[in-house]
């Protein structure tokens, strides 16, 4: 909530932004990803058959490098910290596992593959830009404690090398193909702005206009549908998932024939999980 509290409050109430909780993005992340490769990893961890099993468990790290990760509302990165976070604590139980028979490694910097350039984000102000790079190198230096802990050596990663990649820009205008290439390897996350249809912004009202283009009733819909849209045209023909946290007069009244209708029928998706509605707990 400190990163989020730079923005003063007619700038929220202007874009629409909302801090989200940790046990929001937690309902994103675990049910978009996290839940899966978790369940990967028990499954590897319990083979019997040694060679096997570290054969396997090589694969799955470089799986956790391979996969990369979109908000396409970043904010401060609350959804990229803590998606980095889970990934990185995933690879460190993957490499005490292992490396459970030895003492230490030769070269722990080799070890650790898992890093802050698999995090891609579009924030549409600069000082929350800013604010996510550096929270993203926080959550960093902090797994990096993690490590040399659990392994007795020091790990850090300087000078700093990779970096997140945050691009500053109205996501509803951009081309998301622009910031990441879709590929299988990739998720989509975040809490895109909330903003009621009667309390848009003359430039949301433009961005919906654009977003959506003629389509009957595209009036009576709530500012974070255009993420829905643009998101639908990112993954078509593609496995690439996406969730977002979002309001739930999208999924009921006016709105949900409308939004759902255009989804279903020209874009094709499919709805892999839904949470229930739940109390909105924020700043």
């Amino acid at each position: 909530s400190l990163f989020q509290g730079i923005m003063d409050d007619q700038t929220r109430r202007q874009r629409g932004a909302h801090y989200t909780s940790e046990r929001d993005i937690m309902k994103v992340v675990r049910s978009l990803f996290l839940d899966d490769l978790r369940a990967e990893l028990a499954g590897i961890k319990n083979d019997s058959r040694k060679g096997h099993r570290k054969a396997r468990l090589e694969e799955f790290h470089a799986k956790l490098r391979s996969l990369r990760f979109l908000d396409p509302a970043c904010g401060c990165g609350n959804f990229l910290v803590l998606g980095y976070r889970e990934l990185r604590l995933l690879e460190l139980e993957m490499l005490r596992e292992l490396y459970v028979d030895e003492q230490q490694f030769l070269d722990i910097r080799q070890a650790i593959r898992v890093d802050v350039d698999q995090f891609f984000g579009i924030e549409y102000a600069e000082w929350p830009r800013r604010i996510a790079e550096v929270a993203m190198w926080l959550m960093d230096h902090q797994m990096n404690q993690r490590v040399s802990e659990a392994f007795g050596a020091s790990f850090e990663r300087l000078p700093l090398q990779n970096s997140p990649h945050i691009v500053q820009g109205n996501a509803l205008q951009l081309d998301w193909r622009s910031v990441l290439s879709p590929a299988a390897n990739v998720f989509v996350m975040g809490n895109p702005p909330f903003v009621g249809k009667h309390l848009m912004t003359s430039e949301q009202e433009a961005d919906m206009a654009g977003v959506w283009g003629d389509l009957h009733g595209a009036g009576l819909l709530d500012y974070v549908t255009g993420w829905y849209r643009k998101a639908a045209a990112y993954i078509e023909g593609s496995q690439i998932r996406a969730a977002f946290v979002s309001t739930n007069s999208i999924t009921q009244g006016e709105q949900a024939g409308i939004l759902w209708t255009e989804l279903f029928n020209r874009w094709h998706v499919k709805i892999h999980f839904a949470h229930r509605t739940f109390p909105w707990k924020s700043e």
